[in-house]
């Protein structure tokens, strides 16, 4: 049977697509976030998802006061919403203009930092096909891999939010199109036409010249970015594989090919927070580690711009730049955290465990010192003094952190105890009583997936 040849309905085309990929992302409970801009693009998706669920969707615009209309744009979007019966967050935010990605790069970052803390837990972006081939096109020009040219995925988690990019597959004719049938208004972000911007000098100059040559360009790069994404997923699962794999037993390290130990350090440097070197830098690294395990050495270390990848009993540590160690004696009340170098050290109340309550009566105060070698503690009732260097080793805390642990001395110049290590028996609180957990807060420090877990000589009854 011959085709009616009637063109497609927009409406019903992004319509349909939106219901797809909010059906298998968007709990039935859970509200729909949309970023809205006040562009073309936002404003077709904020009114087709209110339009596909009237009463669950809601709108968050981050203003960034990077443009003379910042308030003008404001204003368009809080009409439209009003309009439509739209819940509306508005957030100013602040762009580093001397960031070393550009003006650009610090707007994003802004931008996802406003939807992180916005509250919502799903939230829909506009982008289309146009934007992944111009964001494919850009990270192969700054020499991307398989990642940056997999470009956006259709969803993604920051955090505790779930970010959906539901007309990746859409055109931007198709958008047009949508908005022209829903006699939609909108606003144009003067910035769009600045060539000093790169995505821009891509969409104006380098896009239309080669869609000249190939007229399906932008539905075959975004297909590409597909093609790379599914490459992406199959190396983190391999990566997922070795690691698991790896966990504790790096001597193993050098039975993987060179290409999988590389896959494997980018996926465990992305685990920590961290970005992956060039691959230079990467192969480089690697060799080192190889070396340092198949000598049983622990002398390894390699500084990278988040700080610094070091070896510690066959176990790999990421540790970020720390605060300094303290280097003299303090008093602390007890009753109020206190930062002891670049953490929170701060009682927890329990029970039968931890230092005994009845003790730290009267208001006190206890005295912090540094370590500075020699120090002992008697554990158990009836045992010996121990070296508190000891019991750092058999707790597991590396060498680097030890100069950085508070030492909490009574008026009398006792050790009572060291967070998370050990508590002097005389100290340690009785079964069924009141006690205070002695916590150093570790923050983001020793993030290292391979870290041991220390062994607490506390009494954890």
């Amino acid at each position: 049977m011959a085709a009616s040849g009637n063109p497609p309905d927009p409406v019903a085309q992004l319509a349909a697509q939106l219901a797809a990929c909010l059906d298998a992302a968007l709990p039935d409970d859970v509200p729909l976030w949309v970023g809205f801009s006040g562009g073309r693009d936002s404003v077709v998706l904020l009114d087709l998802a209110n339009a596909l669920m009237p009463g669950r969707v809601q709108a968050i615009h981050v203003q960034h006061g990077l443009s003379p209309h910042a308030d003008a744009w404001a204003d368009f979007c809080a009409t439209f919403c009003r309009a439509r019966e739209i819940p509306l967050m508005l957030k100013s935010v602040t762009v580093a203009r001397d960031g070393k990605e550009g003006l650009e790069a610090a707007a994003r970052q802004a931008r996802y930092q406003a939807f992180r803390e916005s509250g919502a837990t799903v939230l829909a972006l506009a982008h289309h096909q146009r934007d992944q081939a111009e964001t494919l096109l850009f990270n192969l020009c700054r020499g991307a891999g398989i990642a940056g040219a997999a470009a956006m995925p259709k969803a993604r988690r920051v955090g505790e939010l779930t970010l959906l990019r539901p007309l990746l597959n859409s055109s931007a004719a198709a958008l047009a199109a949508y908005a022209k049938a829903r006699a939609l208004a909108w606003i144009e972000d003067e910035s769009n036409a600045e060539e000093r911007h790169t995505r821009n000098f891509l969409r104006h100059r380098i896009l239309p010249g080669l869609a000249a040559r190939f007229p399906a360009l932008e539905a075959t790069l975004a297909r590409a970015a597909g093609h790379f994404g599914d490459a992406q997923k199959l190396l983190r699962e391999q990566a997922m594989e070795d690691d698991a794999a790896l966990a504790g037993r790096l001597s193993s390290l050098r039975l993987l090919s060179l290409e999988r130990q590389a896959n494997w350090l980018r996926y465990w440097l992305r685990q920590q927070g961290w970005r992956a070197p060039d691959a230079a830098v990467l192969d480089e690294v690697l060799r080192q580690l190889v070396r340092v395990v198949e000598r049983r050495d622990s002398r390894f270390e390699f500084r990278f711009k988040e700080g610094r990848l070091r070896l510690w009993q066959g176990r790999l540590y990421a540790t970020p730049r720390p605060a300094p160690p303290e280097t003299a004696e303090r008093l602390w009340d007890t009753q109020t955290p206190c930062v002891w170098s670049g953490r929170r050290l701060r009682l927890e109340p329990c029970c039968g465990a931890g230092l005994n309550a009845a003790l730290l009566t009267g208001g006190k105060p206890l005295i912090l010192r540094p370590r500075r070698g020699g120090e002992v503690l008697q554990v158990h009732p009836r045992g010996p003094h121990r070296s508190l260097k000891n019991l750092l080793r058999e707790a597991g805390i590396p060498p680097w952190e030890r100069p950085r642990l508070p030492l909490l001395y009574h008026e009398d110049k006792t050790l009572i105890a060291c967070p998370g290590v050990a508590i002097a028996a005389a100290w340690q609180c009785p079964p069924d009583q009141r006690g205070w957990r002695v916590r150093w807060d570790q923050e983001t420090e020793d993030r290292g997936r391979y870290a041991a877990p220390a062994k607490l000589h506390e009494q954890e009854r």
